[in-house]
Parts: structure tokens; C-alpha cells; sequence
């Protein structure tokens, strides 16, 4: 056990030393409206409607790159809602996806034919594990705190090799 403790110590020293520091200062993205990359960029696109309506958006609210390209910075609060909302829905929909499919095979298992019931899928059987999927993080921390969402220990297979 001390020899796993040094390991593990003499391990997270290293780690710690060699790996640098990240900054999160945003020095290298200036506003697109003084971007000369980006100026080109506008200068050089088709003249329509797509191309001068986002050329101007990001001329007025976006950071560029020395690229000319524009990025989106998540050093503020405010940028960062831009990803963590895009993020949060589709985390909370592949849940949803989930949770609904994981109740009905559970509910189809107590049936007396439940291989039928995944081919042929009972439409009042998946609406209800539907509707009740809309509430999934509850639902989840709820069987969490039950113990009913993961399995003991006793229950696990082991190999016998």
C-alpha cells in the first residue's frame, strides 16, 4: 500500500511540474471591426444579403483571430452562456432519449411477452414512459438515492477466469 501512496505521489509531482500553466487572458483576439484580416475578408466576399448581413454582426459584437476568422472567446461569463446553453439542451435531450427507452424496456420486462413488446412497440405503454422521461434528472436522483439506478455488487457477473 505505501509503495501504491509513493507511486502515486512521485507520479502527481512530476505531472504537476512539467505540465504549464494555461493563461486565460484573450490577448490574441482583437474586435473584428479592427481586424485587417477580417476587413479583407468582408472586402473580398460576394455582395448578397448572406454574406453582408453575418459580415456585419460580426463586425459589431464578434472577437477575431489573426485569421481574420471569428472566434468565440469563453473567458467572460456572458460568452460562455453562448456554449453551456447549447450543451445543457442537448445533454438534457439525449437524457430524455435515454430515460424514455430505458422505463419502457423495464416496464416491457415485467410483461408476459416481453421480446414482442421490443419488436412490436406498445404505443400506450411508450407515450407513458414518455411522459414520465420529461422529468428525467429528478427521476434519476431519485433512483440514485433509492440505489434502484445502480446495481450491487452481489449482483455483477464475474468471469471465472
Amino acid at each position: 500500500m505505501r509503495r501504491l501512496l509513493f507511486a502515486l505521489a512521485i507520479a502527481f509531482v512530476i505531472w504537476g511540474s512539467t505540465i504549464p500553466t494555461a493563461s486565460a487572458a484573450n490577448s490574441t483576439l482583437v474586435p473584428c471591426s479592427k481586424s485587417p484580416a477580417f476587413q479583407a475578408r468582408m472586402k473580398n466576399a460576394p455582395d448578397t444579403y448572406y454574406f453582408n448581413k453575418p459580415f456585419k454582426a460580426y463586425a459589431k459584437y464578434e472577437l477575431c483571430g489573426s485569421d481574420g476568422l471569428p472566434h468565440l472567446p469563453l473567458d467572460r461569463l456572458d460568452r460562455a452562456t453562448d456554449v453551456l446553453a447549447p450543451i445543457g439542451l442537448f445533454l438534457y435531450v439525449a437524457g430524455f432519449i435515454g430515460w424514455s427507452g430505458r422505463s419502457y424496456l423495464r416496464a416491457t420486462k415485467s410483461a408476459s411477452d416481453p421480446e414482442m413488446k421490443e419488436i412490436f412497440i406498445d404505443l400506450p405503454l411508450a407515450l407513458q414512459s414518455i411522459t414520465k422521461a420529461v422529468l428525467w434528472p429528478l427521476l434519476a436522483l431519485q433512483e440514485f438515492l433509492s440505489g434502484d439506478l445502480t446495481a450491487r455488487d452481489e449482483e455483477i457477473p464475474i468471469s471465472p477466469r
